[in-house]
């Protein structure tokens, strides 16, 4: 458009325009700007840049340069002059189109419409959409077979597509020789399509290496190790497609620190609003560290018994024992109390018995001592005890704890199941019986009180009055140093009883 216009408008003589060692002559203060006499149009020094120090159309003057080609376009050209070059730039094509074809085209393909000849937007709009079926077929190409997704497919794809967009814009520039407004709108969108394909490509390139990783059988598919190797993945890749972009955004003049200023306080934003899932994922990460548990395990969370189906990032799913899928999210999982059955060495057995209240002394002791017989004999017994703990409203209590030589659960509930049944059969052989929540009534007449040995107690504690010896509200020292060790412990009879020495 310049060149037309200076192939309308009269210029002076050579030997009047300034020349370079007559702009450095001026003041200091003065601009090294020339304007061509009866025009607008100015010829300025570089002051910065790869081109500093020559002189060139000034960027005013360039972006004014239509302005300039509309009110000098009825002038006539001087002698000499290249006639209409404007025009032939605008509707003729590049080396690889023949000139007779645009030439025998109807004279309306050749009109200009908002800068560019008709026919020049008919080949943009076909070139757009043989690019477009291009991408609808690498689409097709890489969509999910048999429920499995191609990533690696995807990515070569999408490598692919990257020198066809080079090749479809390199056409729009020297081929369909788009110019003005609408090339600098078309080449922008040809470069963000670019990087954004380039983009496309690194994610799908993190998603197929996660992908491969967690194809190896030495890693579970739906343990939290995979998951986490996925999310890595896939966040690296997410944040290298991110830069792609910027870089994109760079080129094609966007300021960045906007753009980060701006994803900062969408971060934000977005944080407050996904802090729960946020919760989850430094949880899951936090199990990942840790590993409570694994895939196949059984455990107990609070009230929940099952087995461990699944560890992902958000939530980690138990089957229950009643066959149900219970899901539960990882802040909480992490936070509350876990027992892992599987880790376990030994699983104890705890259990208490409890007698009927006519069982005699003898009856508890053989019970007492059959059951630890039992357990110290059993072979899958471990540190057994066996103890008599007291009365209970309607029953003696014997507790019994022990632990079982195994880790296994199911395994447990055989050796559980088979000591009860053997102690049934101790409890049967004693002659007495496991007590029933009940109340007894006994009809019987009452003997009253043995008077012989009413006066015997009574007469006992007026000694311990006279002899100022009554052990209320606490015994002496000395009364303490007298009893200590008469007692024996085990008792005789026993196997481990040991005969006291008499004190002299």
């Amino acid at each position: 458009m310049l060149n037309d216009v200076l192939d309308r408008v009269p210029l002076p003589p050579f030997h009047e325009i300034p020349d370079t060692r007559a702009m450095a002559k001026l003041p200091p203060d003065v601009p090294r700007v020339w304007t061509i006499p009866g025009t607008e149009m100015k010829i300025a020094r570089v002051m910065e840049g790869p081109r500093t120090g020559e002189y060139l159309f000034s960027p005013v003057t360039v972006d004014r340069a239509r302005e300039f080609y509309e009110l000098a376009r009825n002038l006539a050209y001087k002698p000499g002059a290249m006639d209409g070059l404007y025009q032939r730039i605008v509707y003729a094509p590049g080396p690889w189109i023949p000139t007779r074809w645009i030439e025998v085209m109807p004279d309306w393909v050749k009109e200009t419409v908002v800068g560019q000849s008709v026919w020049k937007w008919i080949g943009m709009v076909f070139t757009s959409v043989v690019w477009l079926l291009l991408v609808y077929l690498a689409h097709r190409f890489s969509r999910p077979m048999g429920g499995e997704h191609h990533y690696w497919r995807r990515f070569l794809l999408a490598v692919a597509l990257l020198p066809v967009t080079t090749a479809f814009r390199s056409f729009y520039e020297h081929q369909l020789i788009v110019v003005g407004p609408a090339y600098v709108a078309i080449d922008n969108a040809i470069v963000l399509l670019y990087y954004l394909i380039g983009a496309v490509a690194i994610l799908n390139l993190g998603a197929a290496i996660a992908a491969t990783i967690v194809a190896s059988p030495k890693i579970e598919k739906q343990s939290l190790d995979a998951n986490l190797i996925s999310a890595g993945s896939r966040a690296v890749a997410w944040l290298c497609a991110t830069l792609v972009l910027a870089r994109g955004l760079s080129v094609l003049g966007v300021p960045l620190l906007a753009v980060v200023a701006s994803l900062g306080v969408g971060g934000v934003a977005f944080a407050l609003a996904a802090r729960p899932t946020l919760e989850n994922l430094i949880a899951g990460v936090t199990l990942y560290l840790d590993k409570p548990v694994r895939i196949g395990q059984f455990c107990q969370f609070e009230d929940v018994v099952g087995t461990v189906e699944r560890i992902g990032l958000r939530s980690t799913r138990i089957r229950r024992w009643g066959g149900s899928l219970l899901s539960i999210p990882n802040a909480q999982f992490a936070e509350h109390l876990l027992d892992n059955f599987n880790d376990a060495r030994y699983i104890w057995i705890r259990q208490r018995l409890r007698l009927r209240y006519d069982t005699s002394p003898d009856q508890l002791s053989y019970v007492l001592a059959k059951t630890r017989e039992l357990l110290f004999a059993h072979p899958k017994i471990v540190s057994p005890r066996v103890r008599f703990i007291g009365f209970g409203d309607d029953a003696l209590t014997v507790e019994i704890v022990c632990y079982s030589d195994t880790g296994v659960w199911s395994e447990w509930h055989a050796i559980r199941e088979d000591v009860f049944l053997r102690i049934i059969d101790i409890i049967e052989r004693s002659g007495t019986r496991l007590a029933l929540p009940s109340t007894t009534t006994y009809f019987t007449r009452d003997g009253g009180i043995d008077e012989a040995r009413r006066d015997a107690a009574e007469q006992q504690v007026r000694e311990w009055i006279e002899g100022g010896e009554l052990p209320f509200p606490d015994m002496s020292e000395a009364q303490r140093a007298a009893l200590a060790g008469t007692l024996s412990f085990p008792p005789e009879g026993s196997v481990d009883y040991e005969a006291k020495p008499e004190k002299d």
